[in-house]
């Protein structure tokens, strides 16, 4: 297969997958090394956006996904005119930071570092999709391990977690001591 073939045959596989799909899937449909179809989707995805197409793929972590082009948002925004983004109060922004950046955590973990109890951002997190239960800890009581998902990432824009912005926690430790 050459380049625009791979190229539509994912475009269309995504569209009617409606989500995200990985990559070493793709590569095992095409019968290619997936670090080799990694490069051709990382060129594609650059072509399609210096281009200027109205559909761009995107990364998800390991993940590509169909998505819009930010640059034509305001027309899409007019003609269907979208509910805005899920709005997060500040608990559950607070409770899904601790998660973004200690995870995988459990909610007494959460509550420790807040101060207060976290029920509700929890539950709040959890109903939103940006995160989940990843697993059980291996303590009594056996709590759950939150995590986040890439709807989270889909939701702030970014790729992978290592796009957070680092946080010096030692910093922030010591300034709440003060």
């Amino acid at each position: 297969m050459n380049k625009n073939e791979i190229c539509g045959a994912v475009m269309a596989a995504l569209f009617v997958a409606g989500d995200a799909v990985e990559i070493s899937v793709f590569a095992e449909l095409f019968g290619m090394d997936p670090d080799e179809l990694d490069i051709l989707i990382q060129e594609i995805l650059e072509e399609k956006k210096n281009r200027g197409e109205g559909l761009l793929l995107t990364r998800v972590g390991d993940k590509i996904q169909l998505c819009t082009n930010p640059k034509y948002a305001d027309y899409i925004k007019t003609l269907l005119a979208p509910d805005e983004h899920m709005s997060l109060s500040k608990s559950v922004l607070e409770a899904l930071s601790i998660i973004a950046y200690k995870q995988p955590v459990t909610r007494s973990e959460i509550d420790e570092i807040r101060g207060v109890r976290s029920n509700y951002a929890v539950t709040t997190l959890v109903e939103k999709g940006l995160i989940h239960v990843i697993g059980k800890k291996d303590v009594l009581g056996r709590p759950s391990l939150f995590a986040t998902t890439d709807e989270f990432l889909r939701h702030f824009g970014i790729s992978s977690l290592e796009e957070l912005p680092k946080i010096d926690f030692e910093e922030l430790e010591q300034d709440s001591l003060e």
